[in-house]
């Protein structure tokens, strides 16, 4: 079968991630694949720019989409039609459709002439901007209300009736199987605008030959970490700078321990390289193996995100034996099972958090150890970057098999 994907980008960025890792495995199963972006950071010949814009040009866009409160209509991605990628494929897979480079409207014409599977990894199609709803309440129009015109993707002034309106028509007019990576996007979608299309769950999966327990003394001597300390990951990109990812509640954790000799805290996604008494600050890591060995190293992960979906964070930890507590938002509840592979705090409450963090300090090797060992089980049944694309296989041959027979007369 002959794959193509379409997202904003390739290998950066959760969707993204995502995407390429379900080419590659696709390939290793055979498949065809291709991959049309707005943005390419990787070598693979099989990933295509959709148009090769220039910085400016791109700038010039985002400012228009923002100034107009419309990510919907300003883009000419109609050549996708013309490609060659497009022409060969069996399936269209489509992933993140906003941050500026996709005309929604050719949504309509692709699923006119070819099978049209859509991944939600957020709520932007089911509200008039925003990538999440966080809690906003459902309309009588069947969209999510955006708290704020600021939350990403922002606009500059509200043009949430006409936003609606066009989603809405576009949708009327378009055939495409929907795909959310957890049952709390599927909740939501199926009371939404599109709840009479058709909707399958598949959680994200990770190698879970890469991410895997690392022996830990190794890791902390590789990375040049304490030994008789227990280590806290935190990974919040950019720090306090990026409220989706809870910094601000990780910064405030971290400071009620920060007196406490036996514990160390390592910031993971920081601005910049920074050592602190008790702590060390850590840019971004590309590199899958350095990065599974930071999880390796830790004893919990501390993953505060006021905002997700199906997290690759917490797949990458768990998939290395590590423990995390988090809030109880989006789908992470289905990916951590509270009290057995650690621990989920009521929503945005800083004590709760504090509570679970000091909860599982506490627990004895033996303990920690086991619920590792649950950890790393659950990432290989449930979570594997193999049985997710086995379910996108059988679905895409499953829908192309309808498409078939609709076509005929």
């Amino acid at each position: 079968m002959n794959i193509l994907q379409i997202n904003t980008s390739d290998t950066r960025g959760g969707a993204g991630k995502v995407a390429y890792l379900l080419k590659n495995e696709l390939a290793k199963m055979g498949h065809q694949t291709s991959f049309l972006v707005s943005r390419k950071y990787s070598e693979d010949d099989d990933v295509k720019l959709i148009r090769p814009y220039s910085n400016l040009r791109r700038r010039i866009l985002k400012k228009l989409s923002y100034y107009l409160a419309n990510d919907l209509d300003l883009f000419p991605s109609g050549n996708i039609l013309r490609m060659q990628e497009f022409k060969n494929a069996d399936i269209i897979h489509c992933h993140n459709l906003h941050t500026n480079y996709f005309n929604l409207n050719l949504m309509r014409k692709i699923s006119a002439v070819k099978p049209v599977i859509w991944t939600f990894h957020d709520m932007w199609p089911i509200t008039a901007h925003c990538a999440h709803a966080f809690d906003g309440e459902l309309k009588k129009n069947g969209f999510f209300t955006c708290p704020s015109l600021d939350i990403y993707p922002p606009i500059a002034w509200h043009n949430e009736r006409y936003l609606e309106k066009r989603k809405r028509e576009i949708y009327q007019r378009s055939n495409f199987y929907i795909v959310t990576p957890s049952k709390w996007l599927a909740d939501k979608v199926s009371q939404s605008v599109l709840r009479d299309k058709s909707i399958s769950v598949i959680y994200n999966g990770v190698d879970t030959d890469i991410f895997r327990p690392y022996p830990k003394s190794l890791c902390r001597k590789d990375l040049g970490l304490p030994q008789d300390k227990k280590i806290v990951l935190i990974v919040a990109k950019k720090g306090k700078l990026n409220p989706w990812k809870g910094g601000n509640y990780a910064e405030s954790v971290k400071e009620f321990f920060a007196d406490n000799p036996n514990h160390y805290f390592i910031n993971l996604g920081g601005i910049e390289n920074k050592t602190e008494a008790n702590a060390r600050i850590v840019s971004y890591v590309s590199d899958p193996e350095i990065l599974a060995k930071f999880y390796s190293a830790a004893d919990i992960l501390l993953y505060p995100s006021i905002a997700d979906n199906c997290p690759l964070v917490i797949l990458e930890a768990i998939a290395c034996g590590l423990p995390a507590v988090s809030f109880n938002t989006g789908g992470i509840p289905e990916l951590i099972e509270h009290k057995k592979t650690g621990y989920i705090a009521a929503y945005r409450d800083s004590e709760d958090l504090k509570n679970g963090l000091e909860l599982m300090l506490r627990l004895s090797p033996e303990e920690l150890k086991k619920m590792s060992d649950i950890s790393r089980e659950n990432a290989v049944v449930k979570f594997n970057i193999k049985i997710m694309a086995g379910k996108y296989a059988a679905l895409y041959q499953s829908v192309q098999q309808i498409f078939r027979q609709n076509l005929r007369p």
